[in-house]
């Protein structure tokens, strides 16, 4: 199944199922995405149907989600990045107000031009556990989603850290949709961005680093994992900052991450509106 969180024409936020060209509410039946994730969840024949393109996607994860990011994690870019592979994984977080739902576009900071496409599968947590045995990780994913990690790289670069550049509101994106595991299976899955049109990144799950089970069990050590969590599992190479002359995103530009088996996430980008100046004529 494809789970989904949207909103409606009247601004309610709501989830369902995606079935074709229709999302099929279950807010009726369920009390909230993160219970829809614990187990199946079939539709009925009086639930609402609603026209996909007359709904707003929103990212397909939990109310106050922790978003966990892992950096480095295919050989390939960590050389194009002049790193060496490393020997755990390399862990970043987001807050979920720095990514918005598909179609939606991604903001660039206001007087910053170094926003960078980071495409990625990221697995969604469904069952909730702590010190996750890897041999009983998959039993703890719920399903797939894409994600536009995206990264404002001068902020990055001030320190060893990468929050500061990770984090900027709405800077990057996730959806449309989760595709559950019992359907796109555990992989391996290909992830390739394009940026207008043109390939940019292409690679597949079997070449990460650390894969889904070692990852849920290193996160699920320190920190207990809950249903509609994200594990971004990292990005491949072709990232902007390495062409020559580096290319970053610019407003217009349109950005699609697919991940085999799930879907493609679309989103345009637009600069952050510049405030008023305080005290500014009237």
């Amino acid at each position: 199944m494809r789970l989904a969180r949207f909103r409606l024409a009247t601004g309610a936020r709501t989830f369902g199922v995606v079935e074709g060209e229709v999302v099929t509410r279950l807010d009726r039946r369920v009390s909230s995405f993160e219970a829809l994730l614990n187990g199946p969840m079939g539709t009925q024949p009086g639930d609402e149907r609603i026209p996909v393109d007359q709904v707003t996607w929103e990212p397909p994860m939990g109310e106050h989600a922790k978003i966990l990011c892992v950096g480095m994690n295919y050989a390939a870019h960590a050389r194009e990045s002049g790193r060496d592979v490393p020997a755990r994984p390399t862990l970043f977080t987001r807050f979920p107000d720095s990514v918005v739902g598909a179609g939606s576009p991604v903001v660039r900071p206001a007087g910053e031009e170094s926003l960078d496409w980071e495409g990625e599968a990221a697995i969604v947590i469904g069952r909730p556990g702590r010190r996750i045995a890897e041999d009983q990780a998959w039993s703890h994913v719920a399903g797939v989603t894409c994600m536009a990690e995206n990264s404002v790289r001068d902020w990055q670069a001030h320190s060893v850290q990468a929050t500061a550049g990770k984090n900027w509101a709405g800077s990057g994106a996730l959806g449309p949709w989760l595709t559950t595991l019992d359907e796109i299976g555990r992989g391996p899955w290909r992830v390739t961005t394009r940026l207008n049109g043109e390939q940019a990144q292409d690679d597949t799950t079997a070449n990460l680093v650390f894969g889904v089970p070692r990852l849920v069990a290193y996160v699920s050590t320190f920190t207990p994992l809950r249903a509609g969590d994200v594990i971004a599992t990292g990005t491949p190479k072709g990232i902007g900052l390495r062409r020559r002359p580096p290319r970053f995103l610019r407003p217009g530009d349109q950005l699609e991450v697919e991940v085999d088996g799930v879907g493609v996430l679309r989103h345009g980008v637009v600069d952050e509106p510049v405030a008023a100046e305080v005290g500014a004529a009237r």
